[in-house]
């Protein structure tokens, strides 16, 4: 049996993750299936190599289906508030793409559960930051009857539009 390496079995892929997630998706769901396949023909004492690599393809593949969403939830966002999806991630501060931006973050959070690091990674901002738009938007919706609407609607309107695949 020949050996296994991490570069044939897992393969890299760079971000944006949204410009192609089929392909990706594709290749890791082959890596996963190649490597659970070499599992089951390895002698138990020499699968553990294996199984660490079944493992960090798992985890890779959890990873971008996280970014995926992400990516649909902020587009989505995006396309409500007649911006385009760059605008969310670039560094522009001008009030009505901040607020924007913090609203994508809240319900990014809300409707996924990801953590802030994934959040913060997918709009190309630090974890604290999320973590601040996050308490912000959240505050707003506790003493805002009419915010909590808007938001909620929203949210309803995106999750309709998020296949519902778990994560």
């Amino acid at each position: 049996m020949a050996e296994l390496s991490d570069n044939t079995v897992s393969p890299s892929f760079t971000r944006p993750f949204s410009v192609q997630p089929e392909p990706a998706a594709e290749e890791h769901i082959e890596a996963l299936k190649a490597a659970l396949h070499c599992i089951t023909a390895v002698p138990a004492g020499a699968a553990p190599p294996v199984i660490e690599l079944a493992h960090r393809n798992l985890i890779d593949l959890n990873i971008f289906r996280i970014d995926s969403r992400l990516a649909v939830i902020s587009g989505h966002i995006a396309c409500d508030f007649r911006l385009q999806p760059r605008d969310l991630q670039s560094t522009c501060r001008e009030q009505r793409i901040t607020f924007v931006r913090q609203v994508a973050m809240f319900l990014c959070r809300k409707l996924t559960g990801a953590p802030f690091t994934s959040i913060g990674g997918h709009f190309h901002r630090h974890h604290s930051t999320v973590i601040h738009a996050y308490q912000l938007i959240e505050r707003r919706v506790q003493r805002d009857a009419a915010f909590r609407l808007f938001i909620e609607k929203l949210a309803g309107r995106i999750t309709r539009a998020v296949p519902a695949t778990a994560i």
